[in-house]
């Protein structure tokens, strides 16, 4: 993302804090004697190698405001056969693919029910900033004597997105202290933009392999994100883009909180 870009959604992070921190100074003497924040670990993340994490603070009774950040390192995708199914035409080696991530979601919750906050159904607005880094391995082929070799290039780079969407969620109390929260579904819509990049050198027709291999992928990959420069490939190298519409839905959302 752009630094000014990034700086203006940091912003509107801090907007939302300060404004959450003012709302709850003026909230009424009872409530103001209640525990108001919980602090949520997402647990089914943890087998996809993700650690997310959400705290909420209640700042009216209907409503409170969440932030939730996760961080994925650089490993093996998830759901890895699924991915192998549908890009089945193409020569992208999903055992070398790997993408890391780290992101942050501000959410504004307006409860549903009686009971007001931390109880029952919720429908959050979010906004939401992702940074991937990603190393997507291609293979390839060259002719040498009339005998096929294989070849692979390890394309390296990252990609920003920045999201806008709402959840839908259920929270229940556990216990005095515990809490579940339940993300059902969170659809979120914005835009992507990033470059992977891979160095070494090309003859004519590795140059043609890679080519095709990269157009298989970019007919495959969802709302036409992949853009391949003109020129790439060439000699010395390959080229990829990721630009344009993105599309997403927040799931995987079972919170344990801790209510203080």
């Amino acid at each position: 993302m752009k630094q000014p870009l990034l700086i203006k959604f940091l912003t509107v992070v801090f907007v939302f804090i300060f404004n959450s921190m003012l709302l709850a100074q003026v909230a009424d003497s009872a409530a103001v004697k209640e525990k108001n924040n919980i602090l949520k670990i997402n647990v089914p993340a943890l087998f996809l190698k993700n650690i997310s994490v959400q705290y909420e603070k209640k700042v009216s009774r209907k409503n409170s405001f969440a932030i939730a950040m996760r961080y994925r390192p650089n490993t093996n995708i998830p759901f890895k056969k699924m991915v192998e199914d549908l890009i089945t035409d193409t020569l992208v080696k999903t055992d070398l693919f790997k993408v890391g991530n780290i992101g942050i979601t501000p959410e504004y919750r307006f409860y549903l029910g009686k009971k007001g906050a931390f109880h029952g159904f919720y429908i959050g607005p979010f906004i939401s900033y992702n940074h991937y880094e990603s190393y997507v391995p291609v293979n390839y082929i060259d002719y040498v004597d009339n005998v096929i070799i294989n070849k692979t290039a390890t394309f390296k780079g990252g990609a920003n997105t920045f999201t806008a969407g709402f959840q839908l969620g259920a929270q229940w109390k556990l216990s005095d202290k515990i809490y579940l929260d339940w993300w059902i579904t969170g659809p979120n819509y914005g835009f992507v933009n990033g470059a992977f990049n891979f160095a070494g050198a090309l003859n004519d027709i590795e140059q043609i392999s890679l080519e095709s291999e990269l157009k298989k992928i970019q007919l495959v990959v969802p709302l036409n994100v992949i853009e391949i420069p003109k020129g790439s490939p060439n000699g010395s190298g390959a080229s990829f883009n990721v630009k344009g519409s993105w599309a997403g839905i927040r799931a995987f959302g079972l919170n344990v909180g801790y209510r203080f």
